[in-house]
């Protein structure tokens, strides 16, 4: 499964800001659940954000870089979980603008900042960071391997990197490509494997994988009833049309994610 059509940063950029409203409505959190016994009262998606933090473990006095850090609540829960700092990035000012504002309303922005830059031009110096994590963002660059060999160049020796996001399981047919396109701007995937050749070719070492599929399933569940109880608000900000092709792309969406896509957190090392 090659790496098919993408869009550019800017574009990408320009569909997060167009859409910001809407990415927000159920939460500031745009990645999938994860469902355990560990915390069971713990937002399935904030406890997906503890795992991230208990991978990466870091301290005082050292910092993380979020690469593609949606509107900043994974990295604001992070300072409010640990004693370190981090740098989001992404490449929707509208969503940046959010998480600043989120942060400050949270009382972390002198440790959470964010700020726009392009993952496969990475604007601060060799070594700069004690980990870095990438969740739900990898899918959408155009050269993933430019990218995870930035990431390991701002990461310190011996850090950590983290990549949370989606996989291809099986090959899809034109039209399950073009529901594809239409939920996440990309026409193909990643497999685990083809992740692991290019992280590989970037410079890391593996510590760990681990197949999260199951927890995708059990997101891909919860699509049906969240649109229900948004689906009002979704019509009257973008009209009744746009609502019935959303639900519509979105019941393409909950079929791919159920018997076609993959999820998989890796941790790494930096050789």
């Amino acid at each position: 499964m090659t790496q098919g059509k993408s869009m550019t940063a800017e574009q990408v950029g320009e569909y997060f800001d167009d859409r910001s409203w809407l990415f927000s409505i159920n939460g500031f959190n745009l990645h999938i659940g994860y469902f355990d016994d560990v915390d069971p009262d713990t937002d399935p998606k904030e406890r997906h954000t503890d795992v991230l933090i208990e991978a990466v473990g870091l301290q005082a006095g050292q910092r993380l870089l979020d690469v593609g850090c949606g509107f900043g609540r994974p990295a604001i829960r992070f300072v409010q979980r640990t004693d370190a700092d981090v740098l989001g990035i992404n490449v929707s000012e509208e969503q940046i603008r959010t998480a600043n504002r989120l942060a400050a309303e949270a009382g972390v922005g002198d440790r959470a900042k964010f700020e726009v830059a392009d993952a496969n031009r990475l604007p601060y110096p060799d070594g700069s960071f004690d980990a870095v994590w990438a969740v739900e963002v990898l899918m959408y660059l155009p050269d993933r391997l430019t990218a995870l060999k930035e990431i390991h160049r701002v990461l310190a020796p011996g850090g950590t990197f983290v990549l949370s996001d989606y996989t291809e399981l099986l090959d899809l047919t034109d039209e399950q490509r073009e529901a594809l396109a239409e939920g996440f701007t990309v026409d193909s995937l990643p497999t685990s494997e083809q992740y692991d050749d290019l992280l590989s070719a970037a410079g890391f070492t593996s510590v760990r994988s681990e197949d999260a599929t199951p927890h995708l399933h059990k997101s891909a569940a919860r699509i049906p009833q969240i649109l229900a109880d948004n689906y009002d608000l979704i019509a009257e900000k973008g009209g009744r049309e746009f609502a019935e092709e959303f639900r519509a792309m979105l019941s393409k969406v909950a079929v791919l994610e159920r018997d076609y896509m993959g999820y998989v957190i890796k941790v790494l090392r930096k050789k």
